[in-house]
């Protein structure tokens, strides 16, 4: 699996230096992006996530 603590992959996928990249997950932690509600906790981490969507 491609991970968001792999610097150098971030960029290859994304094309966002890791700069740029840290300020959405940034934003989306800003909003509660970690857990909102009850229920299951995520099993993937937020910086994950956001790196999942901005390949998609």
């Amino acid at each position: 699996m491609t991970r968001a603590d792999r610097d150098e992959w971030v960029p290859v996928f994304t094309v966002l230096p890791m700069r740029q990249f840290r300020k959405p997950v940034r934003i989306v932690s800003g909003r509660g992006g970690e857990q909102t509600g009850t229920g299951r906790r995520w099993s993937v981490p937020l910086a994950d996530r956001v790196l999942l969507i901005a390949v998609y």
